[in-house]
């Protein structure tokens, strides 16, 4: 009889389901991972409706080191086999849709993941059990009616509903899920596509060439991933029909909220539509209809949960008009030991890059750790330090910032790495740079997590190491301006438009300092990143620094400038008072014009 009951269960074999799978396999767990079609990875067989990924392939980045190169490879799982890297797939930057596909049935078969096919899951129920490790345990049917039952219950079914609006005449729109690819059905038409996202430019994008005009309509701004750093907004690979709308090309966009679609006599589609107009004098709101679309396409979106899957006795709450489901810090739902994954995590994640696999695969190995530890006594990853040596914790931190992708992709603080720091009652460095005591490095945890872990906010001195960018503290610097290095001469290196490892020391969980050691284009602290760069060993130099000051590890007068004095004054000069006071008024003009602009007052 084939086996049913098991320790974890995971329904979907999606990357995020073929990711916790390998994890689970590697760490020898009792697990099954159920997938509804025949294949694993068949939402790709599909999806992108036009065929193009947007996660970017790029194979040659200078650097060697594997874990350095994931920063750039978007579509490879993690494993511990370099043939298994998507590299070997395509060369193309943007590679085709089918190809992920292929890799991830080659991946599940190279590790022999224990994936069941064919096999829907159309009920989930949960009992509560009197166990305080596993308070749960989950009753799962397919549609044979066949049952299977696990104590944690992983969910990794990914996009699976369209989130379509609510709004009079719907019906009369199709949908990014089903809409026609054939370019002959738009050639010449007037076509309406509601959505501000990825997919709704794919879809305009895709027309451009056949249609006469598109509309674009969102209810709120297109954001534009070059300007919110979000992997998750407009890219640049999908706005074509942007760009042609401010060249004045036919194509158009506008902001609106749509309230009606009514089939018109001709046949053709009218839009009933609200906007917004704060620039009028006075201020309001007016009603417009624009008539004549042969074709409505919504591209709003999609729900990543289907909530009709789970019983009164689990169904986790959502939120976003039902789009998200709850997680807390370590992905858990409301209902306990139900978790989610895949690009559900970005239910708590709209800053990194938790909505794609190279964002998810990093949560769920992180995952796949912490329910190790939570529920079979696991430890977490971690390296051990048998002695407080200033060189030897300083190079590591400065090499492991310079090389990760988990947390260069998961940046802004989002996961990090923590170092305990335990020195000896009585040890004393007496200038030397070595001090009695250990200490233990730990990877990937969520920071929000760590933040509220009793065990690690008790600790007499702790720092949490992340990636983050700066960009959001300068919100009103166009993206074309947002290039120059940061200041290289203070200590702390905010102002800067690179990615930069950050350095946050606590005790007993109060914050102490913050330090930012200064960013490049690469995100390289372990070598020289410029010709000139006459002081490379700034960067592990901080941290010296920083160890000395809060652990009294060590000296703290290592030179962290990027020059010493007598050359800085050489390459650097500083402005005059006037010089200053002339950027100053001149940065005053220029927002006093784009204010007016934003107001009507001027044209």
């Amino acid at each position: 009889m084939d086996k049913t009951d098991y320790e974890y269960i995971v329904i979907g074999a999606g990357p995020a389901g073929v990711q916790m799978a390998y994890c689970m396999e590697k760490a020898g767990k009792d697990y099954i991972v159920l997938e509804r079609n025949d294949r694993v990875g068949s939402f790709y067989q599909k999806y992108p409706r036009h065929r193009t990924l947007i996660s970017i392939n790029k194979k040659h980045n200078y650097f060697k080191e594997k874990e350095f190169n994931l920063r750039h490879d978007w579509n490879s799982l993690l494993c511990d086999e370099d043939d298994m890297s998507f590299f070997n797939y395509s060369d193309d930057l943007f590679p085709d849709a089918g190809l992920l596909v292929d890799y991830l049935s080659d991946f599940s078969k190279k590790f022999n993941l224990k994936v069941r096919l064919n096999t829907n899951i159309v009920k989930v129920h949960r009992e509560a059990v009197l166990d305080r490790r596993h308070p749960s345990r989950f009753t799962i049917t397919d549609q044979n009616g066949k049952v299977f039952t696990c104590k944690v219950l992983i969910v990794g079914t990914g996009p699976v509903l369209p989130h379509n609006p609510d709004i009079e005449g719907i019906e009369l729109a199709d949908t990014y899920q089903e809409h026609t690819l054939d370019l002959k059905e738009y050639e010449n038409k007037k076509v309406l596509i509601l959505g501000g996202g990825n997919s709704a430019f794919e879809c305009a994008d895709h027309l451009a060439g056949s249609a006469a005009i598109i509309h674009m309509c969102t209810r709120t701004p297109v954001k534009l991933a070059w300007d919110s750093h979000f992997v998750g907004h407009l890219r640049a690979v999908n706005n074509s029909v942007l760009d042609m709308y401010h060249l004045k090309s036919l194509h158009a966009l506008r902001q609106c909220d749509t309230k009606k679609f009514v089939r018109e006599d001709d046949g053709t589609i009218t839009q009933t539509f609200e906007m917004e107009l704060p620039h009028w004098s006075p201020p309001g709101t007016a009603t417009f209809t624009s008539k004549g679309y042969d074709k409505v396409i919504l591209a709003t979106g999609w729900k990543f949960i289907n909530i009709d899957l789970f019983d009164a006795t689990c169904k986790p709450e959502t939120h976003t008009d039902g789009k998200y489901v709850v997680l807390d810090e370590h992905w858990q739902s409301t209902v306990p030991d139900l978790y989610f994954i895949g690009t559900v995590m970005q239910s708590r994640d709209r800053r990194a890059a938790s909505g794609f696999i190279h964002g998810f695969r990093y949560n769920v190995r992180t995952l796949s750790h912490m329910l190790g530890a939570r529920y079979d006594d696991d430890q977490l990853p971690k390296k051990a330090f048998q002695s407080l040596d200033a060189e030897e914790l300083s190079k590591f931190m400065i090499e492991r910032v310079s090389t990760t992708s988990a947390l260069y992709q998961m940046g802004q603080g989002y996961l990090c790495d923590v170092m305990v720091l335990k020195p000896n009652a009585n040890g004393k460095s007496n200038g030397e740079e070595k001090m009695t005591g250990t200490a233990d490095y730990y990877y990937e945890l969520p920071r929000e997590w760590v933040l509220k872990n009793d065990y690690f906010m008790s600790q007499e001195n702790l720092l949490i190491v992340t990636i983050e960018d700066n960009h959001h503290r300068f919100p009103k610097m166009s993206v074309t301006e947002f290039f120059k290095p940061g200041d290289m001469n203070p200590r702390d290196c905010k102002c800067t438009a690179f990615p930069q490892g950050v350095y946050s020391a606590y005790k007993r969980g109060e914050l102490q300092e913050e330090l930012h050691v200064g960013g490049s284009l690469v995100v390289r602290a372990d070598k020289k990143i410029f010709e000139g760069d006459n002081n490379p060993n700034r960067f592990t130099n901080k941290i010296k620094n920083l160890l000395h000051r809060q652990i009294g590890i060590g000296r703290g007068d290592h030179l962290e400038r990027l020059f010493p004095q007598e050359q800085w004054e050489k390459n650097y000069r500083p402005w005059t008072q006037e010089e200053i006071e002339m950027r100053r008024q001149m940065e005053i003009a220029q927002k006093t014009v784009k204010s007016e602009c934003r107001l009507g007052l001027v044209e």
